[in-house]
């Protein structure tokens, strides 16, 4: 919780602006605070259900000793959520930090801005046409592209190889979108948020299906800031990022140092390139 932050009376209305507020700069840090501003409304609800369900005293019952009789539920269940409550408030933490964005993007090593407009609808997370695919994912690669010296298209077209143009990104277990654009998977020194699923792999040309966990994120932008990382911190894909400012060597040299096992994946990746424009948009009945 935010220091100077606790809910102290139901009238303290300044609460609700440093909330707000709060919430804009920090959304994860404001969350427990606004969860027991929703405990404490419940709590009244109850007290207030429990009042009206009763039949009172006759001599005392009056406007006046109604009201302040509300007054003194309302301060009750404020007090009730601000220390322990009733455990509404940390089930709802629970279950918004799927949900929220982190306050400092985890992959500081790269620019791209955290400004997905799918980050609070996993499950709704759909693309209808490969032209929406194209031109929701280009300003993500425009700006991973610029720290990889590479054609944005590039990335874009992996993108689509990898997903199917969007149609097949992981899912978690729960059903809701991973955001895993480029398949990463998961190794033993990941410690984030994954996901398993079976994936094609090549043994000596052979396809085989193979159980794998992949790396899950919140968004685009944490997808595209890890395969920038992925690209320019491993030392395997150093001499595929030398030749970044050639397209098709680029991509035969992170098929060659082992990006994936498929043998065709850099020509099925570079036949998805030509078919786009220089600019946005793709061509229906091309290739996928």
């Amino acid at each position: 919780m935010l220091e100077g932050s606790a809910t102290k009376a139901y009238t303290d209305f300044s609460q609700f602006a440093e909330m707000r507020r709060n919430a804009q700069q920090a959304p994860n840090s404001s969350l427990e605070e606004v969860a027991k501003q929703f405990e404490s409304l419940f709590i009244n609800m109850v007290l207030k259900s429990m009042r009206d369900a009763s039949f009172g005293d006759p001599m005392f019952d009056s406007n006046q000793s109604e009201f302040y009789q509300d007054m003194f539920d309302k301060q009750i269940a404020v007090d009730m959520a601000k220390d322990k409550g009733i455990g509404l408030a940390n089930t709802l933490i629970q279950q918004m930090q799927k949900y929220m964005p982190s306050d400092k993007d985890a992959t500081t090593n790269s620019n791209i801005k955290n400004n997905d407009p799918f980050i609070l609808s996993r499950d709704t997370n759909k693309f209808n046409s490969r032209e929406e695919f194209v031109n929701t994912l280009l300003p993500y690669a425009q700006t991973a592209a610029e720290e990889l010296g590479l054609d944005p298209r590039v990335l874009v077209a992996q993108s689509a190889l990898e997903t199917g143009w969007g149609k097949s990104i992981g899912k978690l277990s729960d059903g809701q979108t991973s955001f895993n654009l480029f398949n990463i998977k998961a190794g033993a020194n990941y410690n984030g948020s994954q996901y398993h699923k079976k994936t094609v792999e090549y043994l000596n040309g052979v396809p085989k299906l193979e159980a794998a966990k992949f790396r899950a994120y919140n968004n685009y932008a944490e997808s595209f800031n890890d395969y920038v990382n992925l690209i320019k911190n491993s030392p395997r894909y150093q001499e595929a990022l030398e030749q970044s400012s050639d397209s098709q060597a680029y991509l035969n040299g992170i098929q060659q140092a082992g990006y994936a096992t498929d043998p065709r994946y850099a020509d099925k990746i570079n036949r998805l390139l030509q078919s786009m424009p220089q600019n946005s948009g793709v061509h229906e009945d091309e290739y996928v």
